[in-house]
């Protein structure tokens, strides 16, 4: 399986993790926290462009709580020890708080992503949708997105009617 790359979750990881790693390093100097945005924009854009790649193969699989699993913590997690090893290299000095942030972000970035994916929203390869395309839905899918959650908890909590 060659997943084509996702650039467009490739560049809004790079932003989103960029800018988180920025603000947890600013109390180090700005220029500590601007080699920190530096190397966590780079390593995620070659992350976030993975993961958005796997799960745009993903969005379709079957069971779909194993499969939400797998992009929503499993991915995040194996990319935060990665990560981890890298910051620790560029000797980041603020790394936890940035390390907690960027995998609260990159778990619920990968879980809209994956979810726009499942509703024909921000694909790439040869099923490529415009940017246009996604400027379009985005905004309904994002509505869609944010109260899937209390839904699916109020659909649990209602009285069950036997036949």
């Amino acid at each position: 399986m060659v997943p084509p790359w996702s650039w467009k979750a490739a560049a809004f990881a790079a932003a989103v993790r960029g800018a988180a790693f920025f603000l947890t390093n600013l109390q180090a100097g700005r220029g500590e926290a601007t080699k920190a945005l530096i190397v966590e924009a780079v390593f995620a854009f070659v992350t976030g462009g993975l993961i958005g790649a796997i799960s745009q193969q993903l969005r379709n699989a079957e069971p779909l709580w194993a499969n939400a699993a797998v992009v929503w913590i499993g991915l995040p997690g194996v990319m935060l020890l990665a990560q981890s090893g890298v910051h620790r290299l560029a000797h980041t000095p603020h790394l936890s708080g940035g390390l907690v942030l960027s995998f609260l972000v990159s778990s619920a970035s990968a879980a809209f992503s994956w979810y726009a994916m499942r509703h024909g929203a921000m694909l790439g390869g040869s099923e490529e949708t415009t940017i246009l395309h996604d400027m379009e839905v985005l905004p309904k899918i994002l509505l869609n997105f944010l109260i899937a959650g209390p839904k699916m908890v109020a659909s649990a909590l209602r009285p069950k009617h036997h036949g």
